[in-house]
């Protein structure tokens, strides 16, 4: 087997504290996804603690960009042969983009009044975070797997699951959460609100993007240890 793939370097000692590292950092980046759900639900029921809510996912998310630059610190300080270096980099990065993403959305929903809200795009909005937040759950599962107990096999399967429920989040979108928005838009003439509930959307949506994304890489290493 050629000494460059994937499954050469997971091992070595060297490696070895960039991989923990990484699975700690999925688990942040789980954790200000679920804080980010748990802010949505709680704008979509009529919150007294939405700004504690938001909180707590900015911290999630700060939590995740200290291990990030604790990986990127350590990748650039180590003598990391260029493949390992490669896929841990492009891992974290966007890895990293879901955490961003979830903290956008979060943040976005301060600008909005819960009763101002049309229900169905509230709900729909809900029923999206929750989506994102199953999306990114197999995520965090195909880390521990293959960094931690190195089974490639169940680490691809989890990678399945995120694209599965990407797909299904795309479909979600398309046929029930946008022709609602704009079916509002239209009728409430209300173009900045419009506007900022959009962003959220796609904020949330891109969670599920970028989850895709990484699982990707994920099974990208994953196939090449197999």
């Amino acid at each position: 087997m050629d000494s460059d793939k994937p499954v050469n370097w997971l091992g070595r000692r060297k490696e070895r504290k960039a991989v923990k590292l990484s699975v700690d950092h999925a688990a942040e980046v789980l954790q200000a996804v679920i804080g980010m759900n748990e802010t949505v639900q709680s704008f979509n029921k009529g919150p007294d603690d939405l700004v504690e809510r938001i909180d707590r996912v900015f911290d999630k998310e700060r939590e995740a960009d200290k291990v990030k630059e604790e990986i990127t610190t350590e990748l650039s300080e180590g003598a990391y042969l260029p493949p390992s270096r490669g896929h841990l980099l492009r891992l974290i990065t966007t890895a990293d983009d879901i955490a961003d993403d979830a903290r956008a959305a979060a943040a976005k929903l301060e600008f909005l009044e819960p009763g101002e809200v049309d229900g169905d795009i509230s709900n729909g909005l809900a029923q999206l975070a929750y989506l994102s937040q199953e999306c990114v759950k197999p995520l965090k599962r195909a880390f521990t797997l293959l960094f931690e107990k190195e089974n490639v096999k169940e680490s691809i399967g989890e990678t399945e699951k995120v694209e599965k429920m990407e797909e299904k989040i795309d479909y979600f979108r398309a046929n029930n959460l946008i022709p609602k928005i704009v079916e509002w838009a239209d009728r409430s003439h209300r173009p900045g609100m419009t506007i900022l509930i959009t962003q959220i959307e796609e904020n949330i949506e891109e969670v599920a993007d970028q989850a895709e994304n990484t699982a990707d890489t994920i099974r990208e290493i994953a196939l090449g240890s197999a």
